[in-house]
């Protein structure tokens, strides 16, 4: 399936014929138009093309994948932390009891962010990166400690 990031060959244009064999990568999908944009190589034009006349090269890397989730982890920690500073979430008692909410622990079974974000006066904003991190964080500790995740696996070897 086509998505960003893909590297696609053009085919089959008929008003921009100069453009069919042409290589390039998917940048986004223009759902009103029905049209990826495609960052011709090595112009870096972009032009918006049927999906129809697009053949995929070569999936992205998941090399780049991995590198997208690190540069969105830690952008999502600098916000957790500033969070924390700013209503004061880094005290004992208060941790503790974010713990117990995100649990399950206080008699619910979820906490929505307007929730999250009245309880501690904070913007529905803060509260829905505070809770996206956690969330992240919480999907990473889960895939580490699967033993049948590879890279779980390989993390322990190196570390030995």
């Amino acid at each position: 399936d086509l998505c960003e990031g893909c590297t696609v060959e053009i085919s089959g244009l008929v008003s921009a014929a100069q453009y069919n064999g042409k290589q390039g990568i998917l940048t986004s999908f223009d759902s009103e138009k029905d049209r990826w944009g495609v960052k011709i190589q090595p112009t870096d034009e972009v032009l918006g093309v049927k999906p129809a006349n697009l053949k995929i090269i070569r999936m992205p890397d998941e090399e780049d994948k991995t590198e997208e989730l690190d540069a969105k982890f830690a952008r999502l920690k600098r916000k957790f932390d500033r969070i924390r500073e700013k209503y004061h979430l880094n005290d004992e008692r208060v941790s503790g009891e974010i713990a117990d909410l995100l649990t399950g622990k206080h008699g619910g079974n979820y906490i929505t962010a307007d929730e999250f974000a009245t309880r501690y006066g904070m913007t529905p904003t803060d509260a829905k990166h505070f809770l996206e991190f956690i969330h992240m964080a919480m999907e990473f500790k889960a895939r580490m400690m699967d033993p049948h995740n590879n890279v779980a696996a390989q993390a322990s070897e190196q570390s030995k």
